[in-house]
């Protein structure tokens, strides 16, 4: 084993250590700080020179006692410890959380070390955004079995969640057949998706209920299609305007739910991969490092150099050196690039569900329309391109929350107009000020709408849409809104050529409010 070939072993591993996304430490038999990577002084605080050769207890006096506990627990036991969320010290007045993996090595231990506060924050915030809803919401698998029940839907159907794991939702919530059996599963309507349909849930109590629901196909992680059900009880449900309005964010909810969970759940799946490609070269990469070390271990004796060499070349081939030179920095970057994307979805997520008060109050409406992008990209994705062209608007006074609805039907209704057909479509989102207004347009060069039926688009349940893709409440809810705001919108479409949505908004409210 050359000395040139050793720095070459131990330059690998410099380059894998510093370019992994997890903090990584080495302590010896005493806890004393033996090697650390940049990610590990990011994540404690402390800079490598006043770690190394210092105590873990000298060198992190806020670190938490139970972080200490654990390194003495694998110095003494070698039993490793995976995965314990820990609280650490408080940074810059701020709560944070540790994830600690911890394994014994020949000398010592081996700490990996990552801050996880954003990562449970965002947890978190999903967590309630599913949960906390008004609207009952389930998931189910390919095979219709549930996998989540958020608290509405438990309060209604009766049944707690964990009671209804792994179980066929077809046969715990809908009503028996007209003769007392078991309705059929494979005409279950629940299984298909549709924008908005009306079906009869029964509580586990036995009493039956009517429901309006959604149901979306989520894809799985192993490449099945699930479905995300949303539904509310209507049996005396308010009608009108009232009903129409919840109807029709119930459609657009069970919609982006679908598309979320698919945004989310892609760069979260090359994450976990990439992650886990990692752990298994780090490991490659310390067992040649424990080949190399035994060929030069003085207890070999006069063992011939042509020996020596070639352990270490099998050892060399066996970790495949050259493939984890290649692959490591690519799967650090696409990491990186994954985390990058789901923080800026649960951000657009937050922002998209701000929650209206009874007082308006002024938004930056060019930032909005960007979140409701953001939120309904998989609905436009796959038949449009969208250009953004937004001018320099000032704030508007609004209800922030129901104009994030309009803007995403707006869009929603400018994709649909461009499906089942070959080439991609255009969307064009324009904003401008006028004055004491703010204008806002939309542009397709989708279908268009005929000119016999421009004049009722906007009336509640007018759709031009197939069977259980729309429920016509889109347009009269966006025109509701936009009066409520003392504003208008006005259509321009030309058959084959495609349409235009514009809206005026106050720039300070309803005059008269």
């Amino acid at each position: 084993m050359t000395d040139d070939r050793t720095a070459e072993v131990s330059a690998l591993l410099e380059a894998a250590e510093a370019a992994a996304p997890a903090g990584i430490a080495f302590l010896d038999g005493d806890l004393r700080f033996v090697r650390v990577n940049a990610a590990f002084e990011a994540v404690a605080g402390e800079p490598a020179a006043a770690l190394i050769g210092r105590t873990a207890q000298a060198a992190l006096p806020a670190a938490p006692d139970r972080l200490l506990g654990v390194l003495r627990e694998v110095l003494a036991t070698a039993a490793p410890v995976v995965d314990l969320r820990i609280d650490a010290a408080p940074a810059a007045g701020r709560r944070r959380r540790w994830r600690i993996d911890c394994r014994s090595t020949p000398d010592g231990v081996c700490l990996l070390l990552s801050d996880v506060t954003e990562e449970e924050a965002a947890a978190a915030l999903r967590n309630a955004f599913m949960r906390n809803m008004p609207e009952g919401l389930y998931t189910v698998d390919a095979a219709g079995r549930l996998t989540s029940l958020n608290n509405a839907a438990s309060e209604m159907l009766g049944w707690a969640e964990n009671e209804l794991l792994g179980r066929s939702m077809h046969d715990a919530v809908h009503r028996p057949a007209p003769d007392g059996g078991p309705a059929g599963a494979d005409r279950c309507a629940l299984r298909r998706p549709a924008a908005m349909t009306e079906e009869v849930f029964v509580r586990r109590d036995g009493t039956p209920f009517q429901v309006v629901c959604s149901v979306a196909p989520l894809h799985e992680g192993s490449g099945g299609h699930g479905a995300v059900v949303t539904f509310r009880d209507v049996t005396a449900a308010r009608r009108a305007d009232l009903e129409a309005h919840h109807d029709q964010k119930l459609e657009s909810l069970g919609r982006l739910s679908a598309g979320l969970a698919h945004e989310i759940n892609t760069p979260i799946q090359f994450v976990g991969d990439n992650t886990r490609f990692l752990a298994d070269a780090y490991e490659d990469m310390w067992q040649l490092l424990m080949v190399y070390r035994g060929c030069l271990a003085p207890e070999l004796g006069e063992m011939a150099w042509d020996e020596r060499t070639a352990r270490a070349r099998e050892a060399e081939e066996k970790a495949d050196v050259e493939y984890l030179v290649a692959e490591i920095p690519a799967a650090v970057r696409q990491t990186l690039d994954g985390v990058d994307r789901v923080a800026s979805l649960v951000r657009a997520m937050k922002s998209f569900s701000y929650k209206d008060t009874a007082e308006q109050s002024y938004a930056d409406l060019n930032e909005a329309i960007r979140t409701t992008l953001t939120v309904a990209r998989n609905e436009v994705k796959y038949v449009a391109d969208v250009d953004l062209n937004l001018g320099e608007l000032p704030e508007v006074l609004c209800h922030r929350g129901d104009l994030n609805q309009v803007f995403l039907n707006l869009l929603v209704n400018a994709a649909d107009a461009m499906e089942d057909r070959e080439r991609r479509g255009r969307i064009v989102i324009s904003t401008r000020a006028a004055g004491p207004e703010v204008v806002i347009s939309f542009t397709d060069d989708g279908s268009g709408i005929p000119e016999h039926i421009r004049q009722s688009i906007f009336d509640p349940f007018f759709t031009t849409k197939g069977v259980g893709k729309g429920s016509g409440q889109g347009l009269a809810l966006a025109r509701a809104v936009v009066d409520r705001h003392g504003g208008s919108i006005d259509v321009e479409s030309a058959p084959g050529r495609g349409t235009t949505f514009t809206l005026r908004l106050p720039v300070n409210g309803r005059p008269d409010a």
